[in-house]
């Protein structure tokens, strides 16, 4: 007997689409405090992730599941109030705050909280982090490169998710993925990196009367339609 639909995202994609958000946030902070911040939030969102998976049946399942949610809610928690309390200026934390709300987004969709909702969540922590890089353009706490690569990644860490996703929703539990969602992230990520460069160039070469906003605009656009041709 064949095994049923998952209807979850899948594992791997679920995990990097995570770490890439948690990657998108870092390169942006600069402060020890707002390092730890980051990586407080990453253990939380895993260790969501990590509860919403606990199999099926077993006698452990339920309370498993809620122990790990609000253990996994708790440490979120902390790292928020730490970004907010964090000494750095107001323009730093109010950057990292939709960051790290981007990146526990992200988490809940593709645990996720809700099938039904799943792509909201995640779309919803795609603008988050990009919001976030807007604030630090904004505020001129980071160059070009380090914005360029933020939203890359930010981008990045959705159409993964939605991969995930998507092959949660078309392939049994028993499906071997871990090839495809790899070669997908791959071909993702190798795309973005080609077009940082290649408007970090035109930035710092040939496209001097153009703003760094309009350039960061034409690269979302530009990985947004790999995405979606990729897909």
């Amino acid at each position: 007997m064949s095994e049923p639909v998952a209807h979850r995202p899948t594992p791997i994609a679920s995990g990097l689409a995570v770490l890439l958000a948690a990657g998108a946030t870092a390169i942006l902070v600069r402060s020890a405090a707002q390092h730890r911040a980051v990586a407080l939030t990453l253990l939380g969102v895993a260790i969501l992730l990590v509860s919403g998976r606990y199999p099926d049946g077993t006698p452990w399942d339920r309370p498993a599941r809620y122990l790990g949610t609000a253990v996994g809610a708790l440490v979120v928690l902390a790292a928020l109030a730490l970004a907010l309390t964090s000494p750095s200026t107001s323009g730093a934390r109010l950057e990292l705050f939709p960051a790290l709300v981007g990146v526990v987004l992200v988490g809940l969709g593709v645990r996720p909280v809700s099938r039904r909702f799943a792509r909201r969540f995640l779309s919803a922590g795609l603008a988050a982090l990009v919001v976030a890089v807007a604030l630090s353009g904004i505020f001129e706490r980071a160059g070009p490169l380090a914005l360029l690569a933020a939203v890359a990644a930010a981008i990045v860490a959705w159409d993964v998710g939605e991969h995930g996703i998507s092959l949660g929703e078309q392939l049994r539990t028993d499906a071997d993925t871990r090839s495809v969602e790899l070669v997908h992230a791959g071909v993702s990520t190798a795309y973005g990196v080609a077009l940082v460069v290649a408007t970090l160039l035109l930035f710092e070469n040939g496209a001097t009367g153009l703003p760094l906003a309009t350039l960061v605009a034409l690269l979302v656009g530009a990985i947004a339609l790999m995405a979606a041709l990729y897909r």
